[in-house]
């Protein structure tokens, strides 16, 4: 740390000598760690032409600070610094004063903060001069940086802050163009800080080398004349960075096929041989197919590790599909650009005709022309088979937030994430009840509110149960061992009969109030992935035993193929496993007999990687999924964020699957998108069997005969699929085998249909 803030003062000393001195503000407590060069600015920091620097009143001000930095010891949520520890907060528009020389300034301020209260959300609009900027920001760890001018006439520099609920400000720093030089070296460091981590922590990474490139294919003169090169291939395809176009694939035509009602992924890709500052991509009608339809994103390259827990290695991946207005193309650097048709439910079948066009610094560089055949297909869904995920619920957050702007945020958060789980075809979140063990009277703290806010989500979305219930098994256990287990049940003990007996008493009051209201079904959840110890599977026969005792159904997540397991086995209903594990006659023969469910929770291609093995997951939600003979798709999780939602690599752990906009909009990765395009290859699959079967009841020989020759199409892909406990990266299909086999089922579902 000691070079790194020699380095600081150095380019503030060379800065201020050169050229002149940005003023430059450090906001937090009387305590807290000041940046090198810096000025501290507290809430009691009244201005006045002596001090030059500080607000127009301190009323209603707070400073905190929450020094967060990691260690080996305790590790805490992310690495922190003297900007982002602490932080000023507002609940009244409040106006910072900078005593300034009369003048052009521009102004880089940062908010942000390191509380970890995940329910706050902060609404608020930071102006200067003329301009305004509206800042939204969810919870802890997102750090904002805003850029504003400001014309100084006469008197001090004014930066006001004007809260719906809460403002944030971290660090204010101002100049004129003299100092532009000077406030970019300062606020480069800021903003990078040896990439959001210590100098000496970030030294231990490594970057992994991207996959072989390929060769550059041979170049016409127009490629060259225009600076760009363009080519599309499979979407379930990783485009890398520095990935070269293959001589097919250049000046494509885009080309898919759907049905009414579905959503279909086009995409391609620019390779661009000198720099452009603004790219935009515009869309034509396909036909009856309004643009507005038609959903443009480009590909976010990130940083991510391997795998969810391994450090110290990452490696540019493409990953998040986000919204963009325009943006800059860099030399060599690929620009994937992904568009999502959402055909109308009632558009006619037909093929229709369109274009894409690609337009840089002002100028048309390309237009591809785009062919969309929509069948006459209506999918079917199958009513036998659930696909869900594992989700962190804004409702909770909703229901402690201490305010309403807060509140309102999660509530509308909650609404768009279900409408976009039912978009992608999921229609089932694991929920959890939790509450604090029972009183002397023997009576739970429930929150009935919350429950029921989040079964009438449910139901307003179409979901389909039956409802996963996780329970706070830990606060009943803590009750009468004080003492708690840790993760996996590691070091769990035998409670006395007691804890048995309040365990049943607390399902069968869930049970009761579910019955009551005309609930879904639930499946009683106790706990997560536990260990194959004789302890901890004791503890877990114990605690199924006595869930089962009122009168329910049990959920548990682990392999059954573990012996370890086997006292378990009378005691559960559903066991949800990671893998499609075991095989698929032992499912079928077990659900026969016993009637137990088998569902899995595929992490392998949700968050348990580096966001990149996009073929797996379509296999996994699709044609795997069909080979199974699992009943549930449940992935940990929709979505989940340690530190900041845009950097991987900051926290304890790798972030999980989606994303979102400041605005809590979800921002979907392309391993989401793959899922739905599994789930529509399950829907062609059902929907051909389906008519298979009402053709062969239809007593017609012609139907009779289609239905045969579609069966043994059928049966043909099926002993295709080469069948594995995990579908991820290896001995998967082509890209272009998932589409050949999709338009077979088409063709066969079109013939049966007539």
């Amino acid at each position: 740390m000691t070079s790194f803030r020699a380095f600081i003062l150095a380019v503030l000393h060379s800065a201020c000598v050169a050229r002149g001195a940005p003023l430059l503000f450090d906001m937090g407590t009387d305590e807290s760690a000041v940046w090198e060069g810096f000025t501290r600015i507290t809430a009691a920091s009244v201005y006045s032409e002596a001090a030059g620097a500080g607000w127009a009143a301190k009323d209603g001000l707070k400073a905190s600070a929450k020094a967060l930095i990691r260690d080996d010891v305790e590790p805490a949520e992310i690495f922190t610094n003297p900007i982002t520890e602490d932080v000023i907060t507002g609940e009244h528009e409040s106006r910072f004063l900078i005593k300034a020389a009369p003048g052009d300034y521009e102004l880089h301020i940062v908010c942000g903060s390191s509380d970890a209260r995940r329910e706050q959300f902060h609404d608020f609009t930071v102006s200067a001069g003329a301009e305004t900027r509206r800042v939204q920001i969810e919870g802890p760890f997102q750090f904002v940086p805003l850029r504003l001018k400001a014309h100084v006439s006469e008197g001090p520099l004014e930066v006001r802050f004007t809260p719906k609920n809460k403002f944030l400000v971290n660090a204010i720093i101002a100049w004129r163009a003299e100092d532009a030089a000077a406030a970019t070296k300062v606020i480069e460091s800021v903003a990078d800080w040896t990439w959001k981590m210590p100098p000496a922590e970030w030294a231990k990474w490594h970057e992994d080398p991207q996959p072989p490139a390929g060769g550059m294919p041979p170049l016409t003169s127009a490629d060259k004349e225009r600076g760009l090169v363009v080519y599309s291939r499979p979407y379930v395809e990783c485009i890398y960075p520095g990935t070269k176009p293959r001589a097919e694939e250049l000046n494509p035509e885009l080309r898919a096929f759907a049905t009414p009602g579905e959503y279909e992924p086009l995409n391609f890709a620019v390779h661009p041989l000198r720099d452009f500052s603004n790219a935009r991509v515009s869309v034509s009608d396909l036909g009856p197919i309004p643009a507005k339809n038609i959903d443009i994103r480009h590909v976010r390259y990130m940083r991510a590790m391997p795998n969810y827990t391994e450090k110290y290695r990452w490696s540019w991946v493409p990953d998040v599909l986000e919204p963009f207005t325009a943006l800059p193309l860099k030399t060599g650097q690929n620009e994937r650009f992904w568009l999502t048709v959402h055909v109308p439910e009632n558009t006619p079948a037909g093929i229709y005709t369109g274009s894409v066009t690609l337009t840089c610094d002002g100028a048309e560089a390309v237009t591809l022309p785009v062919k969309f055949r929509v069948l006459p297909i209506k999918l079917r869904e199958n009513p036998e088979k659930i696909f869900g995920i594992y989700y962190v619920h804004p409702l909770d957050r909703a229901f402690q937030a201490r305010d309403e702007v807060s509140r309102a945020y999660f509530r509308r958060k909650a609404d768009l994430e279900h409408a976009d789980m039912t978009a992608h075809g999921t229609r089932n979140v694991m929920l959890n009840i939790w509450c604090r063990a029972a009183d002397a009277q023997g009576k739970f703290p429930i929150n009935w509110d919350l429950v029921a806010a989040k079964i009438e989500l449910w139901r307003k979305h179409a979901f389909t149960g039956p409802v996963v219930m996780g329970l706070s098994t830990g606060e009943i256990y803590f009750k009468y061992m004080n003492e708690r287990y840790e993760s996996h049940l590691n070091g769990v003990k035998d409670p006395p009969p007691e804890f048995d007996a309040e365990m049943t008493a607390l399902v069968k009051t869930i049970e009761a109030e579910r019955v009551k209201r005309g609930w879904p079904e639930f499946l009683y959840y106790p706990y997560d992935e536990p260990q194959t110890t004789a302890a901890a599977v004791r503890f877990m026969v114990r605690t199924l035993k006595a869930c089962k005792a009122a009168g329910v159904r049990t959920y548990v997540t682990a392999d059954p193929t573990h012996d370890h397991y086997d006292p378990m086995r009378p005691f559960v209903d559903v066991w949800s496993t990671q893998p499609f594990a075991p095989d698929r006659d032992t499912v079928l023969a077990d659900s026969k007999k016993r009637g137990v469910e088998y569902w899995c929770y595929p992490n392998h291609v949700a968050g348990e990687n580096n966001h990149t093995p996009v073929t797996g997951a379509r296999m996994t939600y699709g044609f795997g999924f069909w080979r199974s003979g699992f009943r549930a798709l449940n992935p940990w999780i929709y979505s989940y964020s340690v530190g900041d939602r845009f950097n991987y690599l900051d926290g304890r752990i790798m972030d999980f699957f989606n994303r979102q906009q400041d605005d809590g909009t979800p921002m979907p990765v392309a391993l989401w998108e793959a899922y739905r395009e599994g789930y529509d290859d399950y829907r062609y699959i059902h929907t051909l069997e389906t008519l298979i079967a009402e053709a062969r009841k239809s007593g017609k020989p012609s139907a009779k005969g289609l239905a045969d020759t579609a069966d043994q199409d059928l049966k043909s892909i099926w002993s295709a699929i080469r069948v594995q406990a995990k579908y991820k990266t290896d001995n998967l299909w082509s890209p272009q085998d998932f589409d050949v086999y999709r338009w077979l089922i088409a063709r066969h579902i079109m013939m049966l249909q007539e």
